[in-house]
């Protein structure tokens, strides 16, 4: 299994409009996790995916196993994602064709991130919760080195069965960094775990020189706060 995110760009003031497009009454689930290639065959499944905001910027985190190339497909031609890809139009900073497959597709390309690190002590459905960042652009490779060297002991060996924490990865795309984790159990949990255990502290404390704005989350409740907002978490194995 692995992870991928996928950027917006919305205007700001409209997020509880956003937020309703995507509310569990509101919102169609695809009618099939699996998706297939070309010819029909099957080519995976998403396994989970958490929708998040802060001001300007959305992301979609998903955890999928099996072809990348057939995820933009696979959602491109889901009769809910494409209303929802409708309802959402009007609050774009930059309008997009996603009523097509074609148009799904290259919109899917072109709003990936790039994955600068990604780590994981079990591959199974759970909890997603993000933060995002602004940074200088041009730094993927060290800011992936930072995530590599606060959080590789981790996932590195026996001793953290406790943990809630199961799985993190970094994205970036021009000038947002987004940081997922997926946890068990409650939210609090993993911010607990995270500041107590120093990983958050040694991430941003590294990511500091390549930030273009200023930061200050050192206490549990100062990171908890900073947690993107979740519109949306939706399992394959959880109806």
């Amino acid at each position: 299994m692995a992870f991928i995110a996928i950027s917006y760009k919305v205007r700001t003031g409209h997020e509880e409009d956003i937020a309703e497009i995507f509310s569990e009454h509101n919102f169609k689930r695809a009618d099939s996790a699996e998706y297939r290639d070309e010819e029909g065959r099957a080519a995976g499944r998403n396994v989970s995916t958490g929708l998040f905001i802060q001001g300007e910027f959305m992301t979609r985190v998903v955890q999928f196993e099996g072809d990348l190339r057939q995820i933009g497909p696979h959602m491109g031609a889901q009769e809910g994602v494409k209303e929802a890809e409708r309802k959402l139009s009007p609050y774009l900073q930059v309008p997009r064709d996603t009523q097509t497959v074609e148009g799904f597709r290259e919109y899917f390309q072109n709003a990936l991130m790039q994955c600068v690190f990604q780590e994981a002590r079990a591959e199974r459905s759970a909890q997603i919760a993000a933060w995002t960042y602004r940074v200088e652009p041009g730094h993927d490779d060290e800011i992936g080195e930072v995530f590599e060297k606060a959080q590789s002991a981790a996932f590195d060996g026996a001793g953290h069965e406790q943990s809630p924490l199961l799985a993190s990865a970094a994205f970036v795309k021009d000038e947002y960094l987004v940081w997922a984790v997926q946890y068990e159990g409650e939210l609090d949990d993993v911010v607990r775990h995270l500041t107590g255990s120093g990983i958050a502290r040694q991430t941003e404390e590294g990511l500091l020189p390549y930030l273009a704005d200023g930061r200050d989350a050192a206490t549990p409740e100062q990171f908890g706060a900073a947690t993107m907002r979740r519109l949306q978490m939706l399992s394959a194995e959880v109806s």
